[in-house]
């Protein structure tokens, strides 16, 4: 429908289908479906959606399978891709993330939950909140025994560049904890490895050697303190401009 957003929703079942699809009935958004990973791949690929929601678990395909192969499509990287799990929720939680998607929902399903999610990535139309350089002490690792502590280039409030000559995989997940100037505790988070800038082999030659992270589950406190504190940045360099 022309001037609409467009909402592709997989499922291999279709009341969860009928269920979303109700959610997002008074959202004036078209709605197209499939029952598979491969079939929503394909539909990805031909209807070019605005948001994608796809089932973890599918048959033909997995959801997890299909997000990595959206994700490493350059015509639809940029596409927010949640997905939806049930069952175990801390190991399919973290087949998820490894997978590159933008957000998790758990079942149950609610209308609150979904259209929360579906809403926070469908109708983000302001840009990207700032990014300020800042040199911050970071404390960041795999598990609690592998421990290191580099230092930031830059940040914003959905993430930051970490000067570091340690490469780690694209999807790794870690553990952060970022010292904030007169700050009495660091925020902490989990981060999802977005992009490497490895030594020798730099995806952003003005960059140093380095990791892209992207942060996961900032609590609401620590969220509202890095927005603001990015904010405060900005403004002061806009004010000694």
């Amino acid at each position: 429908m022309p001037g609409k957003k467009c909402v592709l929703l997989a499922d291999d079942g279709r009341p969860f289908l009928e269920i979303m699809r109700t959610f997002l009935r008074r959202e004036k958004v078209a709605v197209i479906v499939a029952e598979s990973g491969a079939e929503a791949l394909a539909r990805a690929r031909s209807h070019r959606p605005d948001l994608i929601v796809l089932d973890l678990q599918m048959p033909e395909m997995d959801g997890d399978v299909c997000c990595r192969r959206l994700k490493s499509d350059p015509e639809l990287a940029s596409v927010p891709v949640l997905l939806v799990t049930g069952g175990n929720l801390r190991e399919e939680a973290e087949r998820c993330w490894l997978a590159g998607c933008d957000a998790v929902i758990a079942k149950p399903l609610t209308r609150e939950n979904f259209l929360t999610a579906v809403r926070r990535f469908l109708h983000r139309s302001e840009p990207a909140g700032p990014r300020v350089q800042m040199r911050l002490p970071v404390r960041y690792g795999i598990d609690r025994h592998n421990v290191l502590r580099h230092y930031t280039v830059n940040l914003s409030t959905g993430g930051l560049f970490l000067e570091t000559p340690i490469v780690l995989p694209v999807e790794t997940l870690v553990t952060l904890e970022i010292a904030l100037p007169a700050a009495e505790q660091p925020v902490s988070c989990k981060g999802r490895i977005a992009w490497v800038n490895a030594p020798g082999r730099r995806a952003k030659p003005g960059y140093p050697p380095g990791l892209g992270l992207q942060f996961l589950d900032l609590v609401p406190r620590d969220a509202m303190r890095m927005q603001q504190f990015v904010q405060a940045e900005s403004a002061a360099l806009l004010s000694s401009l």
